[in-house]
């Protein structure tokens, strides 16, 4: 799911990407510097969302601090989290033959210390390169940072599986 499309703007998704898992209670002044786009487009992505009931701006006498909603910031977060795990899979699917599983961990709400663990099958290590850049990028787009990645052949995967080994067993009873 391209969630520009679906928002219908590149700012106005950009600007709820960054509230939700950046930060929040930032100023449109630094929201223009960290997204690098101009005050007036973000200003009139600000006042959509704002009168759309999305967002509310605590108004203080130097600045103006913007925070989603809390009524409606967890749905706002599946469907961005939704938007992830589809560009996700996208990327994976380009490397059917390589990515033989993975599993979604605690960004997106299971019950594991990664946040996505990937069960490769034996390849060159530049591709593997590749698909960690791909990895990184998408995370980097919804500007999440630090992420927590475990690649796994799939030989370990199925040896660890087999000796019942504590992570493995807890990825495959926590995650989707």
């Amino acid at each position: 799911m391209n969630i520009e499309k679906f928002l219908g703007s590149k700012t106005r998704a950009g600007i709820l990407k960054y509230l939700l898992f950046k930060r929040q209670g930032i100023s449109m002044r630094a929201l223009e510097n960290d997204l690098n786009w101009s005050f007036s487009a973000i200003k009139k992505q600000v006042d959509s969302l704002l009168e759309a009931g999305i967002i509310f701006i605590d108004k203080d006498i130097n600045k103006w601090s913007i925070y989603l909603d809390k009524d409606i910031s967890d749905l706002i977060r599946k469907i961005f989290l939704y938007s992830l795990e589809f560009e996700l899979k996208k990327t994976f699917e380009k490397y059917d033959t390589v990515i033989s599983n993975f599993f979604l961990g605690k960004v997106f709400g299971n019950k594991i210390d990664y946040d996505i663990i990937v069960i490769y099958n034996i390849c060159e290590e530049e591709i593997l390169q590749q698909i960690k850049k791909d990895i990184s990028n998408i995370f980097s787009d919804f500007y999440i940072e630090n992420i927590a990645v475990v690649f796994m052949s799939s030989e370990d995967f199925k040896k660890r599986y087999r000796l019942a080994d504590k992570f493995v067993l807890s990825v495959i009873t926590n995650c989707k």
